[in-house]
């Protein structure tokens, strides 16, 4: 049985609570604590589908499994924000996120996620599951096919770059109507929003740009894109 932290309403003292239990009694005070567990129940409704998921970490993530295998990426991050905020720290529940992140383009978040499955990761005891974990998510695609790597690289994110290309990223990987590679993406402008006058895309940090291109190329990564770079 997963367990989530709350506090005692009477003295503020934790309280170490099974999701599934409708109140517990403080060891601090002895008050009793009345658990209110709707954010841990799911109904999701498709068309004329409807499935009710239970307070449990295997039937949230089952729940917001189906969400995503439906495209629902809304519904399915929804649960899996529920199960975040009771206090679960899971592997599952972080790839999944980051997974739903790639498909809706949003890589603030995605960054977020990969972080807590990186602190996740230096815990030793879940240290081989977790690798294996992001190792797989680095060969997920998200919109328009990009890769996490891809995300870094364009945001000029080094550590993240890295992180990437240590848990198995494709260097190489092309993407996109412009079938761009995660080098490449830093310099061909997404949008004409994102260039300037003359079609060639704004950097916004030169020396970024450069060290990243290095590294990259250095792990396998072939460019002839920008030879002054």
């Amino acid at each position: 049985m997963e367990n989530r932290v709350l506090y005692c309403m009477s003295c503020g003292a934790a309280l170490n609570v099974e999701l599934n239990r409708p109140f517990v009694y403080c060891t601090y005070c002895g008050a009793k604590n009345i658990i209110q567990g709707q954010e841990m129940q799911t109904d999701i409704k498709m068309g004329n589908m409807r499935v009710k998921g239970q307070t449990s970490l295997e039937s949230m993530l089952a729940s917001a499994q189906f969400a995503f295998q439906a495209e629902q990426y809304e519904k399915a991050n929804e649960i899996l924000m529920a199960v975040v905020m009771s206090g679960v720290a899971d592997h599952n529940v972080y790839l999944l996120k980051a997974r739903i992140d790639l498909m809706m383009d949003k890589n603030g978040q995605l960054f977020e996620d990969i972080r807590a499955l990186q602190r996740l990761e230096a815990r030793q005891s879940a240290r081989g599951e977790v690798t294996a974990a992001v190792r797989k998510l680095m060969q997920c695609r998200g919109k328009n096919g990009v890769s996490a790597l891809h995300n870094a690289t364009y945001h000029e994110d080094m550590e993240m770059v890295q992180y990437c290309v240590e848990h198995g990223a494709d260097v190489n990987l092309v993407a996109g109507m412009r079938r761009v590679t995660p080098i490449s993406i830093m310099f061909v402008p997404v949008s004409a929003n994102l260039a300037r006058l003359d079609g060639t895309p704004f950097v916004r940090n030169k020396q970024r740009v450069r060290q990243i291109r290095r590294y990259l190329m250095q792990h396998g990564a072939h460019d002839v894109f920008r030879i002054g770079y």
